[in-house]
């Protein structure tokens, strides 16, 4: 009977350290790509768009946050934009939001080294860009 308590004691001992083991794993590896974003962000003429950047295998824009003068919260804009070019080592970037939420107007942002240009609402504007990934 001792034995057979002893036995039993061990299984689950043995069951709950490989459940353990699983969650640990799963919990780092949610942590790893969790952290495996960055930001990058423009700032010009009343204008502030922060784009996410998820980096997987290959770095791509994960949403744009488009705030206008005095906008706090901003409009987050998941996949109802098109990134034409994005090349963070040569830092190029050229995206382009035709429009979908009537918060947002369609713009265009242009990026050339440290340089951008976000046309929005009939103008263009020139300003810094932030590359901080």
């Amino acid at each position: 009977m001792a034995g057979r308590v002893c036995k039993r004691a061990g299984q689950e001992a043995a069951l709950f350290l490989t459940r353990k083991h699983l969650w640990i794993t799963a919990i780092a590896t949610f942590c790893l790509a969790a952290h495996a974003t960055s930001s990058l962000s423009f700032d010009g003429g009343g204008y502030v768009l922060d784009l996410e950047i998820g980096d997987t295998d290959r770095p791509v824009v994960a949403s744009v946050t488009f705030h206008r003068l005095g906008d706090a919260q901003g409009v987050v804009l998941r996949g109802n934009f098109r990134v034409q070019a994005f090349d963070p080592r040569r830092q190029e970037l050229v995206l382009v939001y035709g429009g979908g939420d009537g918060r947002v107007e369609p713009f265009t942002l242009t990026v050339h080294g440290s340089r951008a240009s976000l046309e929005v609402a009939g103008r263009r504007i020139q300003a810094p860009f932030r590359w901080a990934m």
